[in-house]
């Protein structure tokens, strides 16, 4: 693998002479620069609101098409998802045992009798830091190699999942680094949204909603990242200060992407919705009813995971259009991918 990532570098570096006698890690093949983004001079897809939105459709489209012709990047979809049920799972254990129900307002899996953990002890803390260290590592692992991936197939090669781990493995460190400032920032949010307490204290719901909007904002302020440590070899601190710079180039990009993503949720959800309650509920059968619930559940599990992997693909189209100001060709299919 080792020499054929030197191939791909000698080849997309072969205008300077000196190119052969650099190491790898100056020059990663990913970040070969394909000929579509040598002239700086050619339309991006418009100037003004109606073409910001007309490159947020193309970016998102072109994301779910990039992964319909790129099948081998569902993979990521399933590792992925293996991390969200680690996350979920072991979150609710500790909520279990910090005697607080998993489902307030109902009699469904309450605590035990006798709390194991407080909420808020110093074990807890301990737990729910290294549960979201854990998950949080995994998952940015994932995405620096899915952008690795994508960007392999943005410079016109065929991009397979070991490549795309190969290459994150190189960045170990920094996605270390921000997964720890993020599991942080995990452990303070858990701290404030304790479910056993949640709405018994006025304010509650404002600390609640207050936080968890400073988590979106923070989360797509820092969206860029990942795509600067791993395309662009930045250092953590210039990877966030140029992930505020980049999302204030393309931050209506970005709104109309996820605005498309949530519509296309939404209309799976609803008509998968209506057969199964036209099917399950119609018939009076508690089993079918519960069947349908199960079924509803996995589809939208299974919307998690796939989606999962089109929003990494879209970060990179986004991250390529802020760092060049053009729009990526094969997100409008007029490239491999």
């Amino acid at each position: 693998m080792t020499s054929h990532l030197s191939e791909l570098f000698r080849k997309y570096r072969a205008w300077c002479p000196n190119s052969d006698a650099r190491p790898l890690r100056t020059a990663p093949p990913v970040l070969a620069t394909p000929p579509d983004t040598l002239n700086p001079a050619r339309p991006g897809g418009g100037a003004g609101g109606s073409g910001r939105i007309d490159r947020g459709i193309r970016l998102a489209t072109g994301s779910i098409r990039i992964l319909i012709r790129n099948r081998q990047l569902l993979w990521f979809s399933l590792f992925t998802g293996l991390v969200m049920i680690f996350s979920v799972v072991s979150g609710l254990y500790l909520q279990f045992i910090s005697g607080t129900a998993l489902f307030p307002g109902t009699d469904l899996a309450t605590g035990p009798a006798q709390v194991m953990i407080s909420h808020g002890s110093l074990p807890w803390i301990a737990l729910t830091f290294i549960i979201g260290l854990v998950s949080t590592f995994i998952t940015y692992y994932l995405l620096a190699a899915l952008i690795a991936c994508v960007s392999l197939i943005h410079s016109g090669h065929t991009a397979t999942v070991r490549d795309g781990l190969a290459y994150a493995g190189q960045y170990l460190r920094p996605l270390f680094s921000w997964a720890i400032i993020w599991a942080c920032i995990g452990v303070v949010f858990s701290f404030f949204t304790n479910p056993s307490t949640m709405g018994t204290e006025p304010g509650d719901f404002g600390i609640i909603y207050g936080t968890m909007a400073f988590m979106a904002c923070l989360y797509a302020l820092t969206l860029f990242v990942v795509p600067l440590l791993v395309l662009a070899r930045e250092d953590l601190a210039a990877a966030v200060t140029g992930s505020l710079f980049l999302f204030r180039k393309v931050w209506a990009e970005i709104l109309v992407c996820f605005l498309i993503y949530f519509l296309i949720v939404f209309a799976i959800l609803l008509t998968s919705l209506v057969p199964m309650i036209a099917i399950g509920f119609s018939s009076g059968s508690a089993s079918a009813a519960g069947a349908v619930v199960v079924a509803y559940m996995l589809v939208m599990l299974l919307l998690v995971f796939i989606g999962s992997t089109i929003v990494g693909i879209t970060i990179t189209g986004l991250y390529l259009y802020g760092k060049t100001g053009i729009l990526p060709a094969m997100f409008e299919g007029k490239q491999n991918g």
